[in-house]
């Protein structure tokens, strides 16, 4: 046996560490956030956890079962305090607007998140819960918005991720009016010049028209009606397919 150099036995060479369900979703999530245009592989993932590809099959047979783990991080670490003493309306606001700014860095989770399998919405769904508690809504009107905050916030996120930029859009826009009527260049090009303003006060629009929705629910009335007065029903409108929500713990990605 090979003698250390105080005389005593030598330290076998041990097994490395095993690897961790968790250090997996980590070394991806920082992947992700980092290359959010690079799209996340099995590959990329055993070599950011220095780790063998095999490996990280032991804790998800697929690529897809990987990704929906890390949206699941990514939902499970996004932390909001509400405010003391704010309406209900500025904690929305203030909630969507972190909401949106969390999930934004990772367009390619979106879809993940919105069908996610597991309840790592679940904070965020009583969150909510709390913060309308006070309009008093109907159990089915209460599902609704928050279904509306939820589709809302992800459905702006994935826009925001896939849009041209205006820097890129502007011009080619400027180019294609050039063959356009004098008239119509005359009527469009002054709102075009205004998109890149247009798109950055965008969000802020949405959550007030998010806002007003709930705040019409409730003006419907909730359970025994806001302010006393009975609750009437709905208008009538033609059935629609079913939407996807955002708070939904079925279905996947495509």
């Amino acid at each position: 046996m090979t003698q250390p150099s105080d005389g005593g036995p030598a330290r076998r060479r041990g097994r490395p560490p095993r690897l961790s369900r968790e250090q997996i979703v980590d070394a991806a999530v920082a992947l992700v956030y980092q290359d959010p245009a690079v799209p996340l592989t099995i590959k990329r993932v055993a070599e950011a956890a220095e780790s063998a590809q095999m490996a990280l099959y032991r804790y998800f047979p697929d690529r897809d079962d990987l990704l929906h783990a890390v949206a699941d991080r990514v939902m499970a670490d996004m932390e909001f305090t509400a405010p003391k003493g704010a309406t209900w309306q500025a904690k929305l606001r203030e909630w969507m607007v972190l909401s949106f700014d969390h999930l934004r860095p990772y367009p390619q989770l979106l879809p993940y998140i919105a069908s996610t399998r597991q309840p790592a919405w679940l904070p965020s769904f009583v969150m909510l819960t709390d913060m309308l508690g006070p309009l008093e809504l109907a159990d089915e009107d209460l599902a609704l918005a928050i279904a509306l905050i939820g589709t809302t916030i992800v459905g702006q996120a994935t826009l925001a991720a896939k849009r041209t930029p205006t820097v890129e859009m502007v011009p080619v826009m400027r180019e294609a009016l050039r063959s356009a009527s004098e008239e119509e260049r005359a009527r469009v090009a002054p709102v075009v010049e205004e998109l890149p303003g247009a798109l950055g006060r965008l969000y802020d629009l949405v959550i007030d028209i998010t806002v007003e929705a709930i705040e019409e629910l409730a003006d419907r009335g909730g359970k025994g009606g806001k302010g006393g007065r009975p609750r009437r029903p709905a208008p009538r409108r033609a059935p629609k397919a079913p939407l996807a929500p955002m708070f939904s713990n079925t279905g996947s990605a495509d």
